[in-house]
């Protein structure tokens, strides 16, 4: 059953979907990308800390292998010497730790962003499941993720292998010289092995990217049914919509025929079409519509017009012209000045007002 929903999740996940696996702490992470970073801290140490680090710490330490007669055993004098010897190697040590510790978060941070959830420090009794616990151990996921630890071991054993095999053959020759070049040698053996190890394992960290956004993507996958689930609850029902929609236009609809009555003329068809139209020369600079409609609208339309002894005439094509191109409570346009003032003429003769 588990695997026929898994079929039927073909559809990619809406934004929504995405915001929720967020919220709940479900982002695509790849450990080697953060590995990755870490590998750049170790690299950063290793070039540019380390080195003036271990010249202040060999200096603090010379007192000890060339002047022991020195130091001072009485009172205070060796504590002192132990504090400051403890002094300088805590603050190279803590130094190397915090950016360490802050590769570590950065390689975190520049996959998710700035998150916080709570979720994720939620209790969550089924993680401590033995039965849950067994089955996430022999899953699928957890196959792929040893396959890949493998995998990444026999790349960078092999690496290390072959980088430090002429390391090995050169020691005896380089054990003669003095401490400093000894030291040197090691120091750029050591920075020459993590670029190494940081170029292979780019390529691994961008295959693990890709890797880790498919089945993230794979994971939050929806059924059809869900994305038009989905969709209802952001957009509304379509019944409800269609309901709405349809009252707002009965809304329009009366307040449109109450505006029949205020109308100078209507203009008809006579029986399809019927545009009610008004013109004050005081306050107008052309005709306004008032009303428009066609079949049952028309019919209604010419009825009110009759019941408050509004003016009807007949005028077919300008009446279609009218209703094609001018929308309610708009002015008419410039092309249709000429037949409706003659109209409006003929009405206000008839009324005996002065045009």
């Amino acid at each position: 059953m588990a695997e026929e929903d898994q079929d039927q999740k073909t559809e990619y996940p809406t934004g929504k979907r995405l915001d929720e696996a967020r919220e709940r702490g479900q982002l695509p992470v790849s450990r080697e990308a953060s590995t990755w970073v870490l590998f750049t801290g170790i690299l950063i140490c290793l070039a540019w800390l380390l080195p003036p680090m271990t010249m202040k710490m060999m200096t603090t330490l010379r007192v000890f292998l060339e002047m022991p007669q020195d130091i001072s055993v009485e009172g205070h004098g060796l504590r002192n010497v132990f504090f400051n010897i403890i002094q300088h190697v805590g603050l190279a040590t803590m130094l190397i730790f915090a950016v360490l510790v802050a590769a570590a978060v950065l390689g975190t941070l520049v996959q998710t962003g700035f998150f916080a959830s709570l979720e994720t420090i939620r209790p969550d009794f089924t993680r401590v499941s033995p039965a849950t616990g067994i089955k996430r151990l022999f899953s699928s996921r957890s196959l792929v993720e040893l396959g890949k630890s493998f995998v990444k071991l026999v790349v960078l054993g092999t690496v290390v292998f072959f980088t430090l095999k002429p390391v090995v053959n050169n020691l005896p020759g380089i054990l003669g010289q003095n401490l400093t070049e000894v030291m040197n040698f090691l120091h750029r053996e050591a920075i020459h092995l993590v670029i190494l190890l940081m170029l292979v394992f780019t390529v691994i960290v961008v295959i693990d990217l890709i890797y880790q956004r498919h089945q993230y993507i794979k994971s939050l996958r929806m059924t059809k049914s869900e994305v038009k689930d989905e969709f209802r609850q952001q957009e509304g029902d379509p019944m409800i919509k269609s309901r709405l929609r349809q009252i707002r236009i009965e809304k329009a609809r009366k307040r449109m025929m109450a505006q029949v009555p205020k109308a100078d003329v209507v203009v008809t068809n006579p029986t399809h079409y019927a545009v009610a139209m008004q013109y004050d020369n005081t306050k107008m600079a052309a005709p306004v519509v008032l009303a428009k409609g066609i079949n049952r609208i028309a019919e209604r339309i010419r009825e009110v017009a009759e019941e408050h002894r509004v003016p009807l005439v007949s005028n077919p094509p300008l009446a279609r012209a009218l209703y094609d191109t001018v929308e309610v409570d708009q002015q008419i346009p410039t092309q249709h000045y000429r037949a409706v003032a003659e109209i409006i003429s003929y009405v206000y003769k008839l009324k005996r007002k002065k045009f």
